[in-house]
């Protein structure tokens, strides 16, 4: 009885008595918010690319909010090419599935539609600033990814926050 006892608790606690340079990385416990990965991947893209984009003019009314999101979305898939942008365009889409302010609206807002062609580097501080706006809405916010699925390729260059802290183990 004593040994089934001892095997019992020794087993159940051992991981506990583990320095902490032993101890296993938690996994899938760091949290992104899906809009600041979005906002690092823009940053980061530095490519000059060559195509001319539709920008929505109306990107703070929150009436328009949900076919600003669209035209986003849209000009993204216009570049496929661009691994961090394809990543971008899959984010947009999930924030448009859990923000309930980019939920399509009843409004039949005509200055909705409106936009203008633009250059990349135009379209992508408009999206910036888009996002910037939607970060404010409490629903949008706190909208998270797990660390296991944070990039999808190791060509998009955000630093991953995890590694900033395993060097102070």
């Amino acid at each position: 009885m004593y040994l089934h006892l001892f095997l019992l608790f020794s087993s159940g606690v051992s991981s506990s008595f583990l320095p902490l340079k032993e101890m296993p990385h938690p996994q899938n416990k760091t949290k992104h918010t899906i809009i600041d990965e979005m906002l690092c991947l823009l940053d980061a893209e530095n490519e000059s690319i060559k195509v001319q984009l539709s920008e929505p003019l109306h990107i703070m009314n929150p009436t328009c909010a949900h076919k600003t999101t669209e035209k986003f979305i849209h000009e993204l898939k216009r570049i496929p090419k661009w691994t961090c942008m394809k990543t971008v365009e899959k984010d947009m889409e999930e924030l448009e599935k859990k923000c309930s302010i980019l939920k399509k609206s009843s409004s039949n807002d005509k200055s909705c539609s409106d936009t203008a062609k633009t250059s990349f580097s135009q379209f992508k501080e408009s999206l910036k600033e888009f996002l910037r706006w939607v970060n404010e809405k409490q629903d949008c916010s706190n909208i998270v990814r797990n660390e296991s699925n944070f990039f999808l390729d190791s060509k998009c260059s955000c630093p991953d926050p995890w590694d900033h802290r395993k060097g102070l183990l």
